[in-house]
Formats: structure tokens, sequence, C-alpha cells
């Protein structure tokens, strides 16, 4: 968006090109080849992505508008330095965007975050303005520029700069939950301290919560440190796999939900055995570096099956989640030509493994279990495997304790709202922290003994008189 354009440019602007989009949704013929209605697709989702970024630049100069009512009793808006957000912004988000409360806060916190960052911002600078260069250019979404900030939370500005930096060269290509673990293996590398703290803070958050839902059912949500929830959740599958044989549930998660509280109240017990595998030093996937587990046969073994399901977890195909306990495994170079390997097998659910055979789709699998989409208009996706590698130390005895968790992601930037607030915040000092609050709870030592006769209560207060005493 220009410097010098003005609300009234971006109006007009936005209303034409609102006009001219919206011819093209009525076509008059079926013409053109898939890569031609593709690259047609692409280039509205560009055209959508410089759209979210001209959103942010005007949340960002919205927010600034202070209102100021002068000694006259003239009511004036004052613009601020871009960063600046006025407690009012986010209301006013609010109702044009549609928005709830809380959505309309993320709102104008991410816009500011992202296009009100650098040096002349008003102590915004986050690091993100790489994201918001990557937008205006067409390359990247709002969705996935939130996926990055979002993981970018709590780094400092540079080391946030640095990160969006290294990212660069993939906005164009990938989808969000690959720039996540590409965003997490940078941080590993660049401040593996900090990503160390950020994974303590998280299993110190971790919490198990209930609440009543439907009639009669009652809804878990749990966070739990993986280590742990990997023992608790084998135990959990092993026994309702037993029920599923047996015939005492009829599905998967129904029997999943039977055995965690089978096994919280000791109604039942299970025994579970955890195989060890090698894992990739860079990626982590699981590996048979010895082809122990191949086969000359179509079909692989219970071991082999076992584990390029363990190694995969889900459909490998590029944004599908499906367990890999329903998927089919499908052989990435057709046998008998490709050999029953780990090396050459990756799990695919039904519908993708009947899209990956349909004619100009290629597929590869390289030694560190990358596996690579190859559309018939010549785009390529790749999708990691999950790393199995032990996770990083955490605190080391003797180390200072971890800040407080937070939730940074509801909090709007410290800007200063009014003249008075500034004062508050910034030449008062911050609140004298109030002493801690203790209750005691005294039970009787005798029994007590109610009765019907109580004291007479004390006479009211007269009333008052009709006519003021003065």
């Amino acid at each position: 968006m220009a410097a010098t354009a003005t609300p009234q440019d971006v109006v007009r602007d936005a209303r034409a090109a609102r006009t001219l989009v919206a011819g093209l949704l009525s076509p008059a013929d079926v013409r053109g080849s898939v890569e031609e209605w593709s690259e047609a697709l692409e280039e509205l989702q560009s055209l959508a992505n410089v759209v979210a970024a001209a959103q942010d630049s005007v949340i960002v100069r919205l927010a600034a508008i202070e209102p100021e009512l002068l000694e006259t009793g003239e009511l004036v808006e004052t613009q601020r330095t871009p960063g600046h957000v006025s407690l009012d912004a986010p209301a006013v988000v609010s109702g044009v965007l549609r928005l709830s409360a809380v959505a309309a806060e993320r709102r104008v916190r991410d816009a500011v975050r992202r296009a009100a960052d650098g040096e002349q911002a008003a102590g915004t600078s986050a690091g993100l303005g790489g994201l918001h260069a990557a937008m205006c250019e067409g390359r990247l979404d709002g969705y996935r520029a939130g996926v990055v900030a979002h993981e970018l939370e709590e780094c400092p500005a540079e080391v946030a700069a640095t990160v969006v930096a290294s990212l660069d060269p993939w906005f164009g290509t990938e989808d969000g939950p690959r720039l996540r673990r590409r965003t997490r293996r940078l941080l590993a590398r660049i401040s593996p301290e900090l990503l160390r703290r950020r994974a303590e803070r998280a299993r110190a958050e971790s919490s198990l919560r209930r609440w009543v839902d439907e009639p009669g059912v009652d809804t878990w949500l749990g966070t739990f440190p993986s280590d742990e929830a990997r023992d608790a959740w084998a135990a959990v599958d092993a026994l309702a796999q037993q029920y599923l044989t047996d015939g005492t549930c009829e599905r998967l998660d129904r029997a999943r939900a039977k055995a965690l509280t089978d096994l919280v109240t000791g109604n039942s017990t299970v025994t579970t055995v955890v195989h060890e595998h090698t894992a990739h030093p860079d990626t982590g996937a699981l590996l048979d570096p010895d082809d122990e587990l191949a086969t000359t046969a179509y079909r692989p073994g219970a071991k082999l099956a076992a584990l390029v399901r363990a190694r995969d977890t889900r459909c490998r195909f590029p944004g599908c989640t499906v367990a890999a306990r329903y998927c089919d495994l499908d052989h990435v170079t057709p046998w008998p030509a490709g050999a029953t390997t780990a090396a050459n097998l990756v799990t695919l659910c039904r519908r993708h493994h009947r899209t990956k055979q349909r004619p100009g789709w290629h597929t590869r699998l390289t030694p560190d279990a990358t596996y690579t989409v190859t559309d018939p208009t010549g785009r390529v996706r790749s999708t990691d495997p999950p790393d199995h590698r032990p996770a990083p130390p955490l605190w080391k005895p003797g180390e200072p304790e971890p800040p407080p968790p937070s939730n940074p992601g509801l909090v709007l930037p410290d800007g200063p709202h009014s003249h008075l607030e500034f004062t508050l915040e910034h030449h008062l000092g911050p609140p004298t922290p109030r002493p801690g609050c203790r209750i005691d709870v005294h039970r009787p030592t005798r029994p007590v003994h109610a009765t019907t006769d109580h004291p007479p209560r004390p006479p009211r207060r007269p009333p008052l008189p009709e006519t003021p005493p003065f």
C-alpha cells in the first residue's frame, strides 16, 4: 500500500477490484487445461494474500488513531506512530469484520506485529516484518504467517528476524505444518536455549480438565509430557485393541475411552512392550538400516508394517492427517521393480493411494524418509516424517526456574492508551505487590446443636425524616 494512499483511495480501488474479480465468477464455457486453471487459482490466491497484507496495513493505521478532547470541547483525532493501539481499536475492528472480541484483539495484535514492525514502530519491534513483505508479494497467506508468528511468539526481535529470513525461500511452496516444523528446527539451531526453555514451560503447563457435555457424558481435555504420554497411550491403545477383538466395543475411539477409565480406576490391566528402532540423525525418522525386515513378497511382514506405520504415523500425502492405522502400505516404486522394504514403503490413505496412481503423478522417498509428491502441473510438495529422536534435555540442577506461564496471544502490544495511563505505567513504576492472602478454616471441636430459639434482633434504626434537618 502506497504511503500516500488515503482511505478514499483504498475504498475506490478495493471496489473496482471487487467488481473486476466478481465478473470472473461465471465463465461462459469450460475451456482450459488443468494446468491453466491451476495457474488461475494460484494467481487468485496471490491476490487474496496481497489483500490480507493491505488489510493489515489498514488495521495498523486505524489502531494508531487516538481521539482527544481539547479544552474547547472539540473532539480531534490524533495520528500516533504506527504500532500504537488505541483502547477501542479492537472493538471497532470487531464490528467491521464481524469478529468476536477475543478474535478482534488477536487480529489487531497480529496486524501490528507484522505490518508495524521495524525501527519506526512504537515499541512493537517483533522481527516479523518479513512475513508482511511476503504477504505483499502474494507468496504467503495470513494463516501460514500466523503459524510462523505463533512459533516466534516469545523470541527476541533479532532471533525472529533471522528465522523469518531463513524461511523466506519456503513461503511460496510449503504449507502451515511444514513451516511450523521448519521454524522449530531453525530455532533449535539459532537459539537452542530458548527452545529448551519453551519446552520446559510447555511441560509445566500440562494439565487435565473435565467438564459436563451431553447428558450422561463428560469431556476430558489433557496435555501431557511426551515421554509420559507415549507409555500411557501405548497401554490405552493395547487395551482398546483387546476390547475390539473380544467385542466389548464396536468402535476404536469408544474402546480407547473405556480403556482409559478402566486403567485409571484399576478395573483392567495391560502389559505393553516398547520396541526400540534406529532413527535418522537429521530427520529422526525410524529406519531399518540393514533391511532386516525386508521381504521378497508383495505384502510386508507384521514387523515391517508396524515399523512403517510407526515411522509415518499418518498418511504421508501433503496435507492429509488420516492415521496410519487406517492407511494402505504403498510401494513408492511399484513392486516387483521396487522392493518391499522400509525405504520403499509409505502409508497412504485409500483416496491418496488412488490419487497417486493417476496419470501425471510422481512420488519419491528419500533415505531420510522425506516423501516428495509432484502433481500433473509440475508443482512439488514434500512431507517430513515425525521426529522420533529423544527430546532435548530440559532443566539442569542449579539452573534458575523458568518464567511463569503466560498467554501473550490475548494481550495487545504494550502502548500508551492515554496520557494518564502512560504516566501511570512509565513514571510511577510498577505497582507494589500485594501481600499474600492466607485463609485459615477453623472447624468446631464440639457438636453444635441448632435450636429454634434465637436471640432477639436489635431494634431497627428510626426512619429518616421526610424533610432535611438543615
